[in-house]
């Protein structure tokens, strides 16, 4: 692993407990816990695990951990992923974290690990059948109801704009995730659902897309060409609407169709801010970082197993977009 991959830990700390004396509560010091190694691997390199690596620092460098972010580059490779991974457990961690974004790809590396009796929590993507391979605890969002508040932030931008029926696209950067497919799936039931509620009767379309700016508008365009004025809205499963804001306002379409998807990272927050989106759902990467550390301190030193946390849907749109830009600088 290069300098690169390596986040730095601060000293260790002790912890002070209290004993009777003489009928006095005096302090007592208890040795502090080994100097421990914990390992993140995550699947790329991008903006978004920013806060990520934020979370999981704050709370090694409380701790006193030798901590190790490992990731490369975007799109995912998987068998460097899974190299990353092993690598990992060959350096022999006190915990480990990953990321699990397929069913199929990482199942030996994950057995490698508990049979070990290494403590592993997953975090950002998890993919259905973790439990069943023995791992305790995902810290990320709940793909599907985090789908459903999307759908209806779709629906109701589109309304605001003007519209009733219509074609919503719904990207999907990547094709055979687990959690982007459950999104897609749940914004699909909340587009549904607000049409039985209001009467509207837009219909999804699921739109093959890219994580990669040029290669999105290059698949987007066409089909946004095609449909003409049937078109409502489009919402991406990560964050594509980032790359739909510029060109929405370069063909004269700013602020007519209704533009949003999912996380916080900046060039999304500027969208939203300067009207070229309308949403984002937000999914507390802060917390896949902070919390999945917490979470393995605890079953390390306490012995507690851990178990599942919900990082939530939070919904950004103009009537927050100051407060959490300004929240959000730190991680830029």
């Amino acid at each position: 692993m290069s300098s690169d991959d390596v986040i730095r830990g601060a000293g260790r700390r002790g912890f002070l407990g209290s004993v009777a004396v003489g009928g006095l509560a005096a302090p007592a010091v208890h040795a502090a816990p080994a100097k421990r190694k914990v390992i993140f691997v995550a699947h790329a390199e991008i903006p978004f695990f920013n806060q990520v690596k934020a979370g999981f620092r704050d709370f090694g460098n409380l701790r006193g951990w030798d901590m190790q972010y490992v990731a490369r580059g975007t799109p995912p490779v998987i068998a460097d992923v899974v190299r990353f991974q092993a690598e990992a457990i060959a350096a022999k961690p006190d915990a480990l974290a990953f990321t699990r974004i397929n069913e199929t790809s990482f199942e030996d590396n994950i057995r490698r690990a508990l049979d070990q009796r290494i403590p592993l929590v997953l975090f950002n993507i998890a993919s259905a059948g973790y439990k069943q391979l023995g791992v305790n605890a995902f810290v990320g969002q709940d793909f599907i109801p985090a789908g459903r508040i999307n759908g209806l932030q779709a629906a109701i931008h589109a309304v605001k704009l003007g519209r009733r029926d219509g074609v919503i696209l719904v990207g999907l950067p990547a094709i055979n995730s687990t959690a982007l497919d459950e999104r897609a799936r749940g914004t699909q039931e909340g587009i549904e659902a607000y049409n039985r509620a209001h009467g509207t009767t837009f219909v999804v379309e699921r739109l093959q897309t890219s994580n990669i700016q040029r290669d999105a508008i290059a698949r987007i365009e066409p089909r946004i060409k095609a449909l003409g004025g049937k078109l409502a809205g489009f919402t991406d499963m990560v964050s594509g609407h980032q790359f739909m804001s510029p060109w929405l306002e370069q063909n004269g379409m700013k602020g007519k169709i209704a533009n949003g998807g999912f996380d916080l990272v900046p060039g999304v927050l500027e969208a939203i801010k300067t009207g070229g989106a309308q949403w984002t759902i937000g999914q507390n990467p802060y917390a896949q970082g902070w919390v999945t550390s917490s979470l393995l301190d605890m079953q390390m030193e306490s012995g507690y197993p851990a178990s599942d946390y919900d990082t939530g849907a939070e919904v950004v749109d103009a009537t927050n977009i100051d407060r959490i830009i300004k929240r959000e600088a730190r991680f830029a």
